[in-house]
């Protein structure tokens, strides 16, 4: 009985069911008190966040829904629902309910989490999260860092919104969080919907002995009205295999450390089950291997040998019998599980590896090819890698979303990288599977991601440990993009340029190591690390105000360039130079050939599509234009630049942005608005620990809200002789006097 008792842990990012609930609440019956409590908790103005908690089929969706539909419950301006059963990643669930609030949609990712509770702060919404226990792990604990910090820092400091969430578990959260314990209906309400739904016989004794389960209640009227129609009575319970449900739901033996209801829902489960033709108990089962729903194309690929049709129309005759729900979209029938008969009918199916590749060959005949635009556009892959991560075939799953990778760095879609590699490095550690290539290429796109999130303790640790590994296997090509991330946490962080350099030098020893088909790859690194290096020393120079840096840096970008264009067909690589040697002149105070190389990698980055690096080409030029003292053509340039990074989740290049667009400002007595650029830069580098950086913030701060010096003028400088000429004359006549 344990299947029904879990629930549904989805392994990968999953898919979000938002908008409107779907739950019909036809012949509603009872909650009285139940409802009483939520809308008075929802009245009170101390609690923001409310749990309604109970076993797969309480009905803990129906009763979240009818406080959804509820006009009586005044002074919310929107509501929202969002059902993550099958594992939505906060980025989805986060951007739709700003975009249906109406509220600003930031281009950054890392920008989510504050910006949704800023966001329900601001207004009285209703914000409901159904089944929640798919955003949780085996043992309770979030899966997603993201999840967490949304609901850690909503209960701090919510106000205003209200947010309820269904769940059959309890995440580890602070306090100030108000349960509902929902267990069956009592027993007159349990009564009322058996007489509602047209059952006969001794309903009262029936409900008292199923505990009132609501969802096994409607499960045993749909099989009676489905088998009997003309006279759907409790004692036909036993013509369906049911007869003995009474002694075994009363046997200590039998029910044992099970619940009761949970015992009579697999009992009626399978009599109904068993009351199914092959067809239909083959495509249950197969079916069950998608997550989120399906129309009959997807049910066709993982039953083949029946028209789409007839498994159409077996997929209506499921919903008459409770087995599935049924909505209508603009594209069709889509059909999906309740969750407790999802894990009933994956349960009974088994092995599902021959359904997994099947729905693998699907979702591949249907893949949509490049170029993409949006995260849709390579929906099917994410869906391939979930299929193969459920078959443990994890090299093919790798293999599915490096296909898209860079689409997903170039979009700077950051959190599904975390999200996806994070899995596949936890679930090597798992099985202790980390000494091979693709574990270790995981771990570096997993780091690459966190730098960009300005994870820098979680990234660098990662890395340490990558490296160690790629050591001792001998993989070379690992090795060194390892050093190269590892080198970019010390420089990025500023923790430590001279750790940073040393890193990529040993980088640049082992890329002139002859290593056969891998050379080519490795080349290209060695110039990546001359190209970092370049970088480093010009923070270098910058710091410590010397041009020797600079000049180094350019040949060590020239050195860069040459390799690349001596490989051929690295045009992202050149533009990367481009802006190096741009960096370097201009802080070499040499504009006019710093406006050229800038130029130039602009131009490459928006032909290759290189959000990152067209962010900082406009950043820079607005450098070159606030040194020349055009501050209005700064100012544009900055605010472009702005426009990407918060696009691609770039922190660390929106921080830099916010600041210089703040020294701007400044300049043409935007003093307010300097103000606020100066603090949304300070709030970013605080994310990323750059103690710094916030007190280069907290400077501008401090000086633009100190009172200002009097500007005396010419006329008032006069006045001030003549007061003080008086003044010394008086002192000379009193002094003469004495």
């Amino acid at each position: 009985m344990a299947l029904i008792e879990s629930s549904t842990k989805p392994e990968s990012p999953g898919i979000l069911k938002a908008g409107n609930p779907s739950r019909n609440l036809a012949n509603w019956q009872g909650r009285t008190a139940e409802i009483a409590n939520l809308k008075q908790w929802l009245n009170n103005q101390n609690i923001s966040l409310i749990g309604i908690e109970g076993i797969g089929g309480t009905g803990k969706s129906m009763l979240a829904t009818k406080i959804y539909q509820d006009e009586e419950i005044k002074g919310f301006t929107k509501r929202f629902w969002a059902d993550v059963s099958y594992g939505a990643i906060f980025t989805d669930v986060a951007t739709q309910v700003l975009q249906d609030f109406g509220y600003k949609v930031p281009e950054q990712e890392t920008q989510l989490v504050q910006t949704l509770v800023k966001c329900l702060q601001s207004d009285e919404f209703l914000l409901i999260i159904d089944n929640l226990e798919s955003l949780l792990q085996t043992d309770g604990t979030w899966g997603s860092q993201f999840y967490e910090d949304f609901f850690t820092t909503w209960v701090e400091c919510g106000v205003k919104s209200k947010v309820i969430v269904t769940t059959r578990e309890r995440p580890e959260l602070p306090k100030r969080f108000q349960w509902l314990p929902l267990s069956g209906l009592k027993i007159a309400d349990g009564v009322a919907l058996l007489t509602a739904l047209g059952i006969q016989g001794n309903l009262e004794e029936f409900v008292k002995l199923v505990d009132g389960y609501p969802l096994l209640l409607r499960f045993v009227a749909d099989l009676l009205i489905e088998e009997y129609p003309q006279d759907p009575h409790l004692k036909r319970l036993e013509n369906l295999g049911l007869g003995n449900l009474q002694q075994l739901l009363t046997d200590k033996k039998v029910v044992g450390q099970h619940r009761r209801e949970n015992v009579g829902m697999v009992l009626v489960l399978d009599a109904s089950f068993g009351r199914l033709n092959e067809l239909q108990k083959s495509l249950l089962q197969n079916i069950s291997v998608y997550r989120g729903a399906v129309n009959s194309k997807a049910a066709v690929a993982v039953c083949p040998g029946s028209s789409e049709t007839e498994i159409e129309r077996e997929l209506r005759n499921l919903v008459k019998r409770s087995f599935l729900s049924e909505k209508l979209i603009d594209d069709g029938r889509w059909f999906e599980f309740q969750p407790v008969v999802l894990v009933y009918a994956r349960y009974k199916a088994g092995d599902q590896t021959e359904a997994h590749q099947q729905a693998i060959n699907y979702y591949q005949s249907i893949a949509k090819q490049q170029p993409w635009q949006t995260k849709d556009d390579i929906q099917e892959y994410l869906e391939i890698f979930y299929h193969f991560y459920q078959l443990a075939d994890y090299d093919s799953a790798f293999e599915a979303i490096r296909h898209c990778n860079d689409f997903l760095t170039l979009r700077g879609y950051y959190a599904n990288q975390v999200e996806l590699y994070g899995q596949l490095v936890s679930k090597w550690k798992e099985i202790g599977n980390i000494n091979n290539c693709n574990y270790l290429d995981s771990v570096i796109q997993l780091g690459n991601a966190y730098l960009v999130f300005g994870k820098y303790k979680q990234g660098l640790e990662l890395c340490k440990e990558g490296l160690e590994i790629a050591r001792k296997i001998g993989y070379f090509l690992g090795e060194t993009n390892l050093l190269i991330s590892l080198g970019n946490f010390y420089q990025y962080s500023r923790m430590d340029y001279q750790k940073a350099i040393e890193l990529y030098q040993q980088c640049l020893k082992i890329a002139n190591i002859p290593v056969n088909t891998l050379n080519k790859n490795i080349y290209l690194n060695k110039s990546i690390c001359l190209n970092v290096l370049g970088n480093v020393y010009n923070s270098l120079g910058e710091e410590h105000n010397s041009p020797n840096y600079h000049e180094e840096a350019i040949k060590l970008f020239e050195e860069s360039l040459e390799i690349k264009r001596e490989i051929g067909g690295d045009r992202l690589g050149e533009g990367s130079c481009y802006l190096g040697l741009g960096n370097a002149y201009n802080l070499l105070k040499q504009y006019e050939q710093a406006d050229n190389f800038y130029q130039q990698s602009l131009e490459i980055s928006r032909e290759t599509g290189a959000r990152l690096d067209e962010g900082s080409c406009l950043n820079n030029l607005g450098e070159i234009h606030k040194s020349l003292g055009d501050y209005q053509t700064a100012i544009i340039f900055y605010e472009q630049s702005l426009d990407i990074k918060r696009e691609i989740g770039d922190v660390r290049g929106e921080a830099n942005a916010w600041f210089n667009l703040g020294l701007s400002l400044e300049k043409v007595d935007r003093e307010q608005d300097a103000l606020g650029a100066y603090r949304n830069a300070r709030e970013l580098f605080q994310t990323m620990g750059l103690d710094t950086d916030v007190q280069d913030c907290n400077n501008a701060i401090e000086g633009l809200s100190q009172p200002q010096k009097p500007v005396v003028s010419p006329r008032g400088f006069w006045g001030w002789l003549r007061q003080l000429w008086r003044w010394v004359r008086g002192w000379f006549r009193r002094s003469h006097k004495l």
